[in-house]
């Protein structure tokens, strides 16, 4: 049997979730699966690249974020193309697709990615973004979780309020880069953005949002200057903590570029010497996995999914989030020891060749077949 599944986000960028999302969507069987995308932001860039991928992209604009009245469109195209089961990725998502199930009579499943309150950037705005999220918990058929450290504080919500529903963990997967012309692409990206040959370049790909902790980076590059001159920091991607972070990358003297959002950001990767995940907050981490595969030693903080990847002290070194000086520490120790970069890199590619996108949609399509079997 063919399910025929409606996948809601919001696309208003083209982060983890959206990715994760353009993964299911290109890799579930088409025998077993018939999917449409639904964003919510108008002229969405994430509907737009699915389009030119060649899949069917719908967009219903909320004009605001507490804005229900997409639901009705929502269930108007889900009758249209005979949706069995809404999934959502995201807040804003869960909170109209829950709905519109529930108006449709259909089933509708959320993936949680991350912690609703720390997606914003104020906090009184992710904690409302979680109350508001948790009021329609119960028109909920069940959860995937990203990691299991995702499930267990999904679990706390659920049981809160009294809550049993199905959740599972279905780990992110990533595609098999092709790193085969490494040096090449080393070379072109520091010649494209005048950056020396014989530096050490300390990199990091990420939104530039709070929670991704670039500002804690940057104090960790302070501490590093003092003791050697040949570091330059690059970051890659785009948010509302730009100019936070170039005023103090000017203030300290740090050697940086900012290269804004790149689609093609793991192509990047061969040119850094230490790749580096500051965040306070992580679902997972899926751009470690992508590091991984690069062959660059890896510092990451020790928060959310990132210890279920990889092992302290085996496969990368993991620091206290929010906390410069343990971070500095991690990234000296494995700049300055070649062969414990070595022997974590090998460990590192190794197990993330354990995640595979064929596995996440298998795994994906089987809990459809779960909720469909229990209404």
């Amino acid at each position: 049997m063919t399910i025929r599944v409606m996948h809601l986000i919001g696309g208003g960028e083209l982060g983890g979730a959206e990715h994760h999302v353009l993964n299911l969507l290109r890799h579930s069987s088409q025998e077993d699966i018939f999917a449409v995308l639904g964003c919510l932001v108008k002229k969405s860039p994430f509907a737009a690249l699915a389009r030119s991928l060649g899949i069917e992209s719908i967009v219903f604009p909320m004009r605001f974020a507490l804005d229900i009245f997409p639901i009705f469109q929502i269930v108007k195209s889900c009758r249209i193309h005979r949706i069995d089961l809404i999934h959502c990725h995201g807040t804003r998502a869960n909170l109209v697709g829950r709905l519109a199930a529930k108006i449709s009579s259909l089933p509708c499943i959320s993936t949680v990615h991350s912690l609703p309150e720390w997606d914003y950037p104020a906090v009184w705005k992710g904690q409302a973004a979680l109350k508001i999220d948790n009021l329609t918990l119960p028109l909920t058929s069940g959860f995937i979780a990203v990691s299991a450290n995702i499930q267990e504080n999904l679990a706390f919500r659920l049981n809160h309020q009294g809550l049993k529903l199905p959740a599972k963990t279905i780990y992110n997967g990533v595609n098999r880069l092709d790193f085969s012309c490494r040096e090449q692409m080393r070379s072109d990206f520091r010649k494209k953005w005048n950056i020396s040959p014989s530096c050490k370049l300390v990199g990091s790909i990420g939104r530039l949002h709070p929670v991704k902790g670039h500002l804690f980076l940057i104090e960790a590059m302070k501490l590093l200057m003092t003791d050697r001159s040949d570091l330059h920091l690059v970051i890659i991607g785009e948010g509302p903590s730009h100019e936070q972070l170039e005023r103090l990358l000017i203030s300290y003297q740090i050697p940086y570029t900012l290269a804004g959002y790149l689609p093609d950001a793991w192509k990047t990767l061969p040119a850094m010497d230490l790749f580096v995940l500051p965040s306070l907050s992580e679902g997972m981490g899926l751009v470690l996995l992508e590091a991984a595969q690069a062959e660059i030693p890896i510092v990451a903080s020790r928060v959310g999914g990132i210890p279920e990847l990889f092992q302290d002290n085996s496969e990368a070194l993991l620091a206290n989030p929010g906390d410069p000086a343990d971070l500095a520490k991690s990234c000296s120790r494995m700049l300055n020891d070649p062969d414990l970069s070595r022997r974590f890199i090998i460990n590192a590619r190794q197990k993330a060749l354990e995640f595979t996108i064929d596995k996440m949609a298998k795994d994906t399509t089987a809990f459809y077949h779960h909720i469909l079997s229990q209404k």
